[in-house]
C-alpha cells in the first residue's frame, strides 16, 4: 500500500507542477478543491505545527491565521522557538478554546483564511459537524480533514501528503515521507519472521488516572500488533480506549507494560510521570520508579524482569509517531530489534527535517 502511495505522490508532486488547481480527497473522504495553495489557514490543534513543519521546514507558521488552542498548550517549548524565529506571524489569534464546543464560527469568518485544516478525531471539529461545515463552506472556507490519532499507522502518510499538496509544498514534504515510510517498512518486513507474540498493555496518561485506561483499537494501541506483539486491552475492548482493573492487569499480568506519560516539570511532586520536552531524562526515570512503586505493579512480571517503559503522551496524535513504532518494536521483541535505536531517530527527525530543536525526554526504561 505504501509503495503504491509513493507512486500516486509522485503522479500528484508533476500534475501539481503542471496545474495550480488542486482536487483531492481528505482523511474523511471528502473532496476537497481549491485554486491554488492555500496561503491563510487556520488550524484546530496547535499541536499540527509539528506536521506543517515537515511538509514546509522553512516556515511551519506562515500563513497561519488561526488557531482553536495555541501551540503552547501541547509544546510550549515549541511556540517560543517558533516565536523567536518568526516574530511576525506571532500572536496567532484563537478562535475557540479546550474543545469544539468552544469554537467560535463568526472569529473564524473574521479571520479571512482559505482553508480550516480539522482533524478526524481530535479536540476540535470534526466531519460530522454537519452544521459547522455547512457555514465555513458558505462563507467560502474550504475544509479538509486529516488524521494522526484515530489510525495513525495508516493515516500518518496520507495526512502528510495532503498538507503538503493544499500548502503546494510536495516537492519540500517528498524527504520526510520516504524517511518515514522506509523505517516503517523495515519494522514490518522484520516482524514477518517472528513467531512469537508477547502480551502487552498500553496505559494512557499514566498517573493521571486511577488504574487503568488502556490504548486499544486506536491511537498508538495497534502499535502492538505492528510490531509483532499482542495488546491485551484490544483482545476486550471494542474501541480505541478501555478501562481496566488492576486484577485485570495482575490476572493477564502482560510479558510488557508500556505507558503514555503526560506530565510535565509542573507536576513534579505529583503521581504524574513527567516526560517530554524541557524534561531531563533523570527528571522521567525518577518519576516513572515512583509511579511503578504500587504493590500491584511490582507484582507484575514485565516491571519485575525489566520490561516496564514509557513513553510522551503526544507521540499518540503527530506524525513524529514513526519514533514512537520503533521504542514498541524494541520493547516487544528487544533481541530482533536490538539495532534500533529510538531516541536517535528523534533526534534525527529534529535535525534533519523540522525548524525546530528537541530538548527532553522521548521514552525511559524502568530500572529500580
Amino acid at each position: 500500500m505504501f509503495r503504491n502511495l509513493v507512486l500516486a505522490f509522485a503522479m500528484l508532486v508533476s500534475s501539481s507542477m503542471a496545474c495550480a488547481a488542486i482536487k483531492v480527497t481528505d482523511l474523511a473522504g471528502r473532496t476537497i478543491q481549491l485554486d491554488q495553495p492555500a496561503k491563510r489557514i487556520i488550524m484546530s490543534e496547535g499541536a499540527y505545527v509539528v506536521a506543517l513543519g515537515l511538509v514546509r521546514k522553512n516556515n511551519p507558521v506562515a500563513g497561519v491565521v488561526g488557531l482553536m488552542r495555541p501551540i503552547g498548550w501541547a509544546y510550549p517549548e515549541f511556540e517560543q522557538q517558533l516565536q523567536q524565529s518568526y516574530p511576525s506571524q506571532f500572536p496567532i489569534p484563537l478562535f475557540g478554546g479546550q474543545g469544539e464546543q468552544t469554537v467560535s464560527v463568526e472569529k473564524i469568518i473574521q479571520l479571512d483564511p482559505e482553508l480550516a485544516i480539522f482533524g478526524v478525531q481530535d479536540h476540535g471539529p470534526n466531519s460530522k459537524n454537519h452544521e459547522l461545515l455547512k457555514q465555513l463552506e458558505k462563507a467560502g472556507i474550504t475544509v479538509a480533514f486529516i488524521d494522526f490519532r484515530l489510525d495513525p499507522l495508516n493515516n500518518t502518510l496520507p495526512s502528510l501528503v495532503l498538507l503538503s499538496q493544499l500548502l503546494g509544498t510536495e516537492q519540500e514534504a517528498q524527504d520526510y515521507l520516504k524517511f518515514y515510510q522506509q523505517k516503517r517498512e523495515a519494522i514490518a518486513q522484520r516482524v514477518k519472521s517472528i513467531k512469537t507474540k508477547p502480551s502487552v498493555f498500553v496505559q494512557a496518561h499514566i498517573g493521571r488516572f486511577d488504574c487503568c485506561v488502556a490504548m486499544a483499537d486506536g491511537m498508538l494501541g495497534p502499535f502492538v500488533d505492528f510490531v509483532g506483539g499482542l495488546n491485551i486491552a484490544d483482545a476486550v475492548a471494542p474501541g480505541p480506549t478501555s478501562t481496566h482493573t488492576m486484577e485485570f492487569l495482575l490476572a493477564k499480568n502482560p510479558a510488557v507494560w508500556i505507558g503514555t506519560a503526560s506530565g510535565n516539570r509542573s507536576n513534579q511532586g505529583s503521581k504524574m510521570v513527567i516526560m517530554g520536552l524541557g524534561v531531563p531524562k533523570q527528571m522521567a526515570s525518577d518519576s516513572l520508579s515512583n509511579f511503578l512503586k504500587e504493590p500491584g505493579f511490582q507484582a507484575m512480571d514485565a516491571v519485575r524482569q525489566g520490561r516496564a517503559h514509557a513513553l510522551w503522551h503526544n507521540f499518540y496524535n503527530s506524525p513524529l509517531n514513526i519514533a514512537a513504532l520503533e521504542a514498541f518494536a524494541q520493547w516487544v521483541h528487544p533481541k530482533a530489534f536490538a539495532d534500533l535505536d529510538a531516541n536517535k531517530t528523534i533526534e534525527q527527525i529534529f535535525s534533519h527535517y523540522l525548524p525546530l530543536q528537541w530538548t527532553g525526554t522521548a521514552f525511559i526504561d524502568y530500572a529500580e
